[in-house]
């Protein structure tokens, strides 16, 4: 004689939409500082975990203390290893960086798949930003870039902070100017890094 069980699941929870004109962090960063002090002419390349998929219209980054200059940002996929690929999205109107939130509007709303995405920035000035902290375990980073420098590895327990790399760049306006996929990279390590964000359509 067979008996046929039959099991019912628990309904999943539902997962609220993005709301349109809402930022969102990635799922990654938890360990979030005050005013993070930006380098001019840096790629800052930051990593982003999108949980799932969702539809995005620009780019930003919380400006806590202003300074003259512009920003500009862009997406890029993953390359597989953990490092910044092909860029996919480099609006190139830059935001200003005064006060406020600086916006980088894609030309037109995006569908981004979940995954791990790159957020590249680069300042022609030096404002200061809401990041990343450098003193605060930040979780999931080194599992992420493969490196040893912090978070439990050389950096040492929860002092260390992996927050991704960066490579020298000037600023130019009105022209594409990141990289393509991004080079010349050195970790961040236990360095504070901008904490960017997508804005839902």
């Amino acid at each position: 004689m067979t008996a046929l069980f039959q099991h019912h699941l628990p309904p999943a929870p539902a997962m609220l939409p993005y709301v349109p004109g809402r930022f969102y962090a990635s799922q990654h960063a938890r360990a979030v500082g005050g005013a993070v002090a930006m380098a001019a002419n840096r790629l800052y390349c930051v990593p982003y975990v999108l949980a799932r998929p969702g539809l995005f219209s620009a780019m930003a980054v919380g400006v806590t203390t202003g300074a003259a200059g512009l920003l500009r940002m862009a997406l890029a996929a993953d390359n597989g290893a953990g490092r910044p690929g092909a860029v996919i999205e480099e609006p190139l109107a830059d935001a200003e960086t005064t006060t406020g939130a600086a916006l980088c509007p894609f030309a037109q709303p995006r569908w981004i798949s979940a995954g791990v995405w790159w957020l590249l920035l680069c300042f022609s000035g030096t404002p200061s930003v809401r990041g990343t902290s450098t003193q605060a375990f930040s979780g999931g980073n080194t599992l992420l870039l493969g490196s040893a420098a912090a978070d439990g590895g050389a950096g040492g327990g929860t002092t260390g902070s992996e927050n991704g790399f960066f490579a020298p760049l000037a600023h130019q306006a009105g022209v594409p100017i990141m990289p393509n996929p991004p080079s010349g990279l050195s970790y961040l390590v236990n360095a504070a890094a901008p904490l960017p964000t997508l804005r839902a359509a």
